[in-house]
């Protein structure tokens, strides 16, 4: 081989050489720009999910919280004006009261946390919470609570929450009854149904071969081919204790009537007695009033009717505006009709009458609560097509038509039903049942409450304060 030769060939081995070191420092150099980058993205993910997990906690935190302070509300439905929960802020009165956490309140109805978020409850979990609560005011049931949760000490991983609560109250149902309940193939229910234990002991059922829209409770049981829709559910003995921790009561229901009476008489609403007449005919008006007429049961066939069976003789005494306290009392039966203007509830030491079509005004705004201590009766001379609509009990009889002879076409019943001994409704070729959600957020005045039991009106998360 010459020498020029050799040279070209070391020469040639030398570059190549050389072009592999080069390629090996670039692999290298990519392999280490790769790898930091992962580790940067590892750690911003992990940052990502730390900063997560801590936000859902400190929700829960804040879930916790309220669903404490429900607990509280459970045991003693005032508790607000008997205590400052131990997680609860500072309160301060207007008169310069204050309230520390965990102790008795002794101050006025309302107050305010003068030093903001103040006190946590620690969960165990190195999270906790604080609360500021509001009372119940004029004309509305609702407590509002809210409820911050946060890692402990944190000042900046807060998720606040603000719920709104009542008492559970039996309009919150579509019916309640303490016999057993049915529903066709073609029945179609929107509300809560509950059967509950009647006054020998007997557990009532609920068999339902429809489409249910709202949870059926049965102290009982719950049979049926039933179709669950929106999230539908059905509790029987084995499973009901888990939602509604006591059996629902009537003879709790008398409170109410009660409540109604004093109203009446001693609140400024409107207290009817008169023994010499068979029965108050309540008209309402779109304008705010309800005209109020004493009537006396019609004479036919040898004999005075049922004053549900023919349509009695009825005075006009007066016409008035709604009390603002929403309560009318009537010491004999109620014959009711009309447009509701307002929120009002009417309670009859005896029955009620359904005598005509009832509605609202403006649907939301304007609700009507129906007690009769005695039988709920849609009259035997409603039009031939009756639409009406209310929350209802029948505090110790039945929710029924007059007769059971099937001469009418369509009734559309709207609200709320209560009865402690079932009914019918058979005087109607067609019936439909419906739920008024309304109900859910507009509480006739006085209405019946479930004290063991809290609903959720409104839910809602708050900025971070």
């Amino acid at each position: 081989m010459s020498v020029m030769a050799w040279l070209r060939r070391r020469t040639r081995g030398e570059a190549d050489r050389g072009s592999a070191m080069i390629t090996v420092i670039l692999m290298g150099a990519v392999l280490t720009s790769l790898a930091a980058a992962l580790m940067a993205s590892t750690l911003a993910e992990a940052t990502r999910s730390g900063q997560a997990v801590t936000k859902s906690t400190s929700m829960a935190a804040a879930e916790a919280g309220v669903d404490n302070y429900i607990s509280k509300l459970t045991e003693d439905r005032n508790y607000y004006s008997h205590y400052v929960h131990p997680g609860e802020a500072t309160r301060r009165d207007g008169s310069g009261h204050v309230g520390t956490p965990g102790q008795t309140w002794t101050g006025a109805a309302t107050w305010t946390y003068p030093n903001g978020k103040d006190t946590w409850a620690g969960l165990g979990n190195g999270y906790e919470y604080d609360l500021q609560i509001t009372p119940p005011s004029t004309g509305s049931q609702l407590v509002k609570v809210t409820s911050t949760g946060r890692k402990a000490g944190s000042a900046t991983d807060r998720r606040t929450l603000e719920v709104l609560v009542r008492a559970a109250s039996v309009a919150d149902f579509q019916m309640v009854s303490n016999a057993d309940v049915s529903y066709g193939s073609t029945a179609t229910t929107r509300g809560k149904l509950y059967a509950g234990i009647d006054s020998s002991g007997r557990k009532h059922n609920i068999n339902h071969d429809g489409t249910a829209y709202g949870n059926l409770y049965a102290e009982g049981s719950v049979t049926g081919s039933t179709s669950y829709l929106n999230g539908a559910k059905s509790y029987s003995s084995a499973t009901i204790r888990s939602v509604i921790p006591n059996p629902i009561a009537f003879s709790t229901f008398t409170s109410s009537l009660v409540d109604v009476k004093a109203a009446a008489q001693n609140g400024g609403g409107i207290y009817l007695d008169n023994t010499s007449i068979d029965a108050w005919k309540l008209t309402f008006n779109s304008a705010g009033t309800v005209t109020i007429a004493t009537c006396m049961r019609a004479y036919a066939y040898s004999s005075y009717r049922d004053i549900a069976e023919t349509a009695p003789a009825c005075t006009t005494t007066s016409t008035v505006t709604i009390p603002s306290i929403g309560a009318i009392y009537t010491n004999q039966s109620a014959i009711v009709s009309g447009t509701v203007k307002g929120q009002v509830t009417v309670a009859s030491n005896d029955d009620i009458v359904i005598a005509d079509n009832v509605s609202y005004a403006t649907p939301g705004v304007d609700v009507l609560g129906l007690i009769a201590k005695n039988d709920m009766v849609v009259a035997a001379y409603v039009p031939y097509d009756l639409t009406w609509t209310a929350a209802t009990v029948a505090q110790n009889g039945q929710w029924r038509s007059y007769a059971q002879t099937t001469d009418h076409g369509t009734m559309t019943f709207s609200g709320s039903t209560a009865t402690n001994a079932g009914g019918y409704m058979s005087m109607f070729a067609t019936r439909n049942y419906l739920y008024d959600a309304n109900l859910l957020y507009l509480q006739p005045p006085y209405f019946p409450l479930i004290l063991d039991t809290y609903t959720v009106v409104s839910f809602r998360e708050l900025p971070p304060s």
